[in-house]
């Protein structure tokens, strides 16, 4: 039960500090703010006042339902595994082992420890040194787990076999340094090291949508309605000029002046300024809509259509498209339903037509010229021209694909 309401600013402040004290990177207090910083907002933008679990979980889940579990979701649930220790003051100085419990064996025991001064000795910071505390000790308990209760006893067949038993495959990583520690410091006389798997994480694809369905998206939308001459505009400032949601709902009326042809908006995500032209075509769907909009003190260009008119959030834009990806009869399958689909598409439909990578990341206000790699992996077209046809499987291989039987030597 939460024992005192604390200010988001407070919560956030509070926080922070507790990681900065507990050795974490400048780096990753940084990433922790800008999460924080989403978490909040969402709780402003849905008029709450203050920071509650159950807000949070509410939060989450609408996340989830937006875009799915992906990596993001993983680092926002953190973040509010943090601030509900912080608002409720069950901090703990020493968190999780991740929700494993390892007993492993007194030898076992100091070889983890002596491996973890020295991470310490190197420079680490605390966290990753827990973290490869927590990855050493699992491989550890694995191996007492196929009998091997001795590090005298260790045998390739063993490294092998504990690291299969661990689900959690960015852990190989670090058992892969702890294993050359051990060569190095003398405790075996080989280096295990290399038999362990390399794992990389897989890349998302990013969802995205043809310009025959962005076109049936747009076309189902009623702009005889005030209702739907908002969703439209909104939208083709995601489809046709690829802002970010909270870009969209954070542009003001001076932004998008009737007798200006561009805009020029500090990006929220990068603080960077982003200079483009209006299309003519958001320019019209811009023009109509403020023949609706409420006749209010509100700077924002988009506002909720009853009072009192607020401006829109984020929720709001992505409520409607997915309702609009439904109308049209698009089945998204595993394709997100947010905003920022419509941005993916418009980079897919950008590379695709042979326009540079730079140009694409200037256009979507990147800061990062790092982000053209990303743009690289759904240029499609160019990169079905180096499309490798394998070769046909023979011998063994061939056998164990169809269901044949292999051979007791060859496996």
């Amino acid at each position: 039960m939460q024992k005192e309401i604390k200010s988001f600013e407070c919560l956030e402040s509070e926080l922070l500090e507790k990681l900065k004290l507990r050795g974490c990177t400048s780096t990753t207090i940084t990433g922790y703010r800008y999460l924080c910083n989403s978490v909040i907002s969402w709780f402003k933008e849905n008029g709450l006042s203050q920071y509650t679990e159950q807000g949070a979980n509410q939060f989450l889940q609408e996340y989830v339902d937006n875009h799915g579990k992906n990596e993001y979701y993983r680092n926002l649930r953190t973040v509010v595994f943090r601030l509900n220790d912080v608002a409720c003051d069950t901090w703990k100085e020493v968190h999780s082992d991740k929700g494993k419990h390892f007993d492993i064996s007194e030898e076992y025991n100091i070889l983890c420890n002596c491996y973890c001064n020295f991470a310490k000795e190197s420079g680490l910071a605390s966290g990753s040194i827990r973290n490869k505390r927590y990855a050493v000790s699992w491989f550890l308990s694995e191996l007492e787990a196929i009998g091997c209760c001795s590090i005298r006893q260790l045998v390739p067949s063993n490294v092998s076999t504990a690291c299969l038993r661990i689900t959690d495959h960015n852990m190989w990583t670090e058992i892969r340094g702890f294993l050359k520690y051990l060569f190095s410091s003398g405790s075996t006389d080989l280096d295990y090291s290399t038999l362990v798997p390399h794992f990389r994480k897989p890349y998302v694809i990013p969802s995205v949508y043809s310009l025959e369905e962005i076109k049936m998206i747009e076309s189902v939308v009623d702009t005889t309605t005030a209702l739907g001459k908002r969703d439209y505009a909104k939208i083709l400032f995601a489809s046709r000029m690829g802002l970010r949601s909270g870009d969209i709902v954070k542009l003001n009326l001076k932004d998008v002046n009737c007798n200006q042809c561009e805009i020029n908006i500090i990006q929220e995500k990068t603080g960077n300024l982003l200079h483009l032209p209006i299309l003519q075509e958001v320019r019209l769907a811009v023009n109509d809509y403020l023949s609706v909009r409420p006749n209010v003190k509100c700077d924002r260009l988009f506002l909720n259509l009853k009072a009192p008119y607020l401006a829109v959030t984020t929720s709001t834009l992505r409520n409607a498209l997915r309702k609009y990806i439904s109308m049209a009869g698009i089945i998204p399958k595993h394709r997100k339903c947010g905003p920022h689909a419509l941005r993916s598409s418009m980079a897919s439909s950008m590379v695709n037509a042979k326009i540079s990578y730079e140009v694409v990341r200037k256009v979507l206000g990147h800061s990062s010229k790092n982000a053209i790699k990303h743009y690289a992996r759904i240029d499609i077209e160019n990169l079905r021209r180096y499309s490798l046809q394998p070769p046909p499987p023979t011998g063994e291989f061939r056998k164990f694909l169809y269901g044949g039987g292999v051979r007791e030597d060859a496996r």
